[in-house]
């Protein structure tokens, strides 16, 4: 694979040797103009993930498109804390790898709420590489080598974040899509303050047939209504 070039604000970053994505600080418009959610930001209390991979780290998010909508997701935006050395495996940021995983929410008893992990499958993963550790608090942004594609099963999906070193996301403040659940149960987790976390997501979505059908019907409708008024 080619080594990619991402143009992330007013640097391009390469790729590493591998081809794989890799972390910058964000600003608005680096990973274009489809964005599903727009809300990245710091601020807030903290979710310390020190051994890089939790169940805690996970996060549902609905009324994104419809059920069979053929959905693209292209790049994320994490709000991250990273001030101290990459030595530093205790409520840091180290530089590693983060693995992005998005999960169906159809498989349980409500189609629109993640039923835990036994019930619910694994859409899709993106790797994505952060050198960054001791940068400072910000929000880190990269689109994906690869979309993560895939045929909604409901309104949503839920995230997972994972990393091969240490990682501190920023909570809050709300109002936020992501609410943060137990990958294993789908229980909700945190307290009021730290249920959500502010994510920008990219992605596309082209509606499913019978959505497009249903819209066509609706205009024809409104169009028949307007005819008969006059």
């Amino acid at each position: 694979m080619k080594a990619a070039i991402v143009l992330m604000g007013s640097c391009a970053l390469a790729s590493m040797a591998s081809g794989q994505a890799m972390f910058a600080p964000y600003m608005p418009g680096d990973l274009g103009a489809d964005l599903l959610v727009d809300e990245a930001v710091t601020g807030g209390s903290d979710l310390n993930v020190d051994n890089g991979i939790a169940a805690f780290a996970a996060w549902e998010l609905t009324g994104l498109f419809n059920p069979g909508d053929e959905v693209s997701l292209t790049g994320v935006v994490l709000p991250l804390w990273a001030n101290n050395p990459d030595s530093d495996a205790t409520q840091n940021t180290q530089n590693g790898t983060f693995t992005i995983e998005i999960y169906g929410l159809g498989g349980g008893g409500n189609p629109n709420q993640y039923g835990g992990l036994a019930d619910e499958t694994l859409l899709g993963s993106a790797d994505v590489d952060f050198g960054l550790a001791g940068t400072g608090v910000f929000v880190a942004g990269a689109m994906f080598d690869s979309p993560i594609d895939f045929v909604a099963d409901s309104t949503g999906f839920v995230m997972r974040v994972r990393s091969t070193g240490a990682f501190r996301l920023k909570n809050g403040p709300q109002p936020s899509s992501a609410r943060r659940i137990n990958l294993n149960s789908g229980n909700r987790v945190g307290n009021e303050g730290a249920q959500y976390t502010n994510f920008t997501i990219a992605g596309t979505v082209i509606p499913a047939p019978t959505t497009v059908a249903l819209l066509g019907l609706g205009g024809l409708a409104a169009s028949g209504r307007r005819r008969a008024s006059h």
